[in-house]
């Protein structure tokens, strides 16, 4: 199973809407200092326990991530370069790049995600994983009507009654072996973008990020009748998140979901375990931040 980070640098640099939640300026994080330490423990905490690691990435967090902080992936590329030209605002596009471009099974981890033991192994032989389960339809009844009225050519399987009960997947981690699947829930997301560009100014585009990402997927499987392995399985009670009080005894995942990226509470958390676990790294972005501060 090949393990996968992606990092697509134009959301996290758009300063013009840094106090905007639907866009990821400074990848959602109070500052580029904290998100840079939950990045690097991201992957840090990763590799202990898989250690085919891949980072896929763009000019600039090729420059950073390899060349100044010298983060142990396997391999870097920086094909997200080919995002260039499109929207800010689509933050989860870098995502949905990478899935469509992987030639093997993979397994995609999302850079607020610390993993504490080998928690994944149950899922990754799955034809389809991901994190858990969401059955609130309520937060796609304001992007749905308006795509479909809105926006032209839109797929079919864009197509679903919001009265049901769809289980909504939760991407934090997202793979699988198969890949036609990938393959083919991609290209409808990005047809629907590609044709609707001007479409976007003005929208909530943090709803649509997810509405392309994990609403999609959800309805094709639903639709297919295809069975998803989610490392959470229960809908009805999602685990609390953010556990780090029970690491490593009972909680051994931790994803710093929406809201829980501006808590001082667990950020604390993060770069305090950076600078004990992986001291050499954390004195490494020490020395960046305060270059920069003078």
């Amino acid at each position: 199973m090949k393990f996968v980070q992606s990092f697509w640098s134009k959301p996290f640099d758009d300063a013009l809407n840094q106090d905007n939640w639907n866009y990821r300026h400074n990848g959602g994080f109070p500052s580029a200092y904290l998100f840079y330490c939950s990045w690097t423990y991201s992957c840090l905490s990763i590799k202990k326990y898989y250690p085919n690691l891949h980072l896929i990435t763009d000019s600039k967090g090729l420059y950073f991530f390899k060349e100044i902080l010298g983060l142990p992936y396997v391999s870097f590329s920086d094909g997200l370069n080919a995002l260039d030209d499109y929207h800010g605002g689509l933050w989860a596009l870098g995502k949905l790049h990478t899935y469509r471009t992987q030639q093997e099974p993979f397994c995609h981890i999302d850079g607020d995600v610390f993993i504490f033991g080998p928690i994944l192994d149950s899922i990754l032989d799955s034809p389809v994983f991901c994190q858990s389960f969401d059955i609130d339809t309520d937060q796609y009844k304001e992007i749905h009507p308006y795509v479909h009225s809105h926006f032209k050519n839109v797929p079919i399987e864009f197509r679903a009654d919001l009265n049901g009960d769809m289980k909504l997947l939760n991407a934090g981690i997202i793979g699988g072996h198969d890949l036609p699947l990938f393959q083919a829930y991609t290209e409808k997301a990005f047809a629907l973008i590609d044709q609707n560009m001007e479409k976007l100014d003005g929208m909530n585009t943090g709803l649509f990020n997810l509405y392309y990402e994990q609403f999609l997927l959800s309805n094709m499987l639903e639709k297919k009748s295809i069975s998803i392995s989610p490392l959470f399985p229960k809908s009805s009670a999602e685990p609390n998140f953010a556990a780090f009080h029970d690491v490593p005894q009972k909680a051994r995942y931790i994803h710093l979901i929406s809201h829980l990226k501006k808590s001082t509470e667990f950020l604390e958390q993060v770069v305090a375990r950076l600078y004990l676990e992986f001291p050499d790294y954390y004195n490494r972005l020490q020395e960046v931040f305060k270059k920069e501060r003078k």
